[in-house]
């Protein structure tokens, strides 16, 4: 007799509040910046070295500064994956090296729930679970982390009966 795993629940980080934040930032800084440049009149100036001006340039390191503040979120989001089965939680993890974890019910001990001010204004949160191998497995920022934990707690509360010779 085969039993069929069902997928309960899927996710991956949650990062859009973190990409919008930073955006804005970004814009903020580039909106000062431009201000200051347009004040002293020195937007158009030209940098003889690269010739280029100062707003263009400026314009350019703002943008690679927002590109590099976003690879952190997005990276969290390509390389981590969670899964929540009726037969356990699995948790991918990696890029290159990908690491899976498997909890079933028998091996889990403990969950909790980790949820900041800023976290609870756009309901998200990180939920560590630990296994009976003093284990702890995080998975990062996940959207509404309540009602996640709480599927996670029915699935691995859920008694496990064998009979016998099956």
């Amino acid at each position: 007799m085969k039993t069929e795993t069902r997928k309960l629940w899927a996710g991956r980080p949650w990062i859009l509040p973190a990409v919008v934040a930073r955006s804005i930032l970004i814009i903020a800084i580039a909106t000062v910046i431009s201000w200051f440049e347009f004040s002293y009149s020195i937007a158009y100036a030209s940098i003889p070295i690269l010739n280029m001006q100062i707003l263009l340039l400026t314009y350019l390191a703002i943008l690679l500064a927002w590109a590099i503040s976003l690879a952190r979120p997005l990276l969290l989001r390509a390389s981590n994956a969670y899964i929540l089965r009726n037969n356990g939680l699995e948790i991918k993890a990696g890029i290159l090296t990908s690491k899976s974890f498997v909890v079933a019910p028998s091996g889990f001990s403990d969950l909790e729930v980790i949820r900041s001010i800023s976290s609870r204004i756009i309901n998200s949160g990180n939920i560590v679970v630990r296994t009976q191998g003093d284990t702890d497995i995080k998975m990062e920022k996940v959207r509404n982390p309540l009602k996640v934990a709480g599927q996670i707690r029915e699935v691995m509360a859920r008694p496990t009966v064998r009979i016998e010779g099956q």
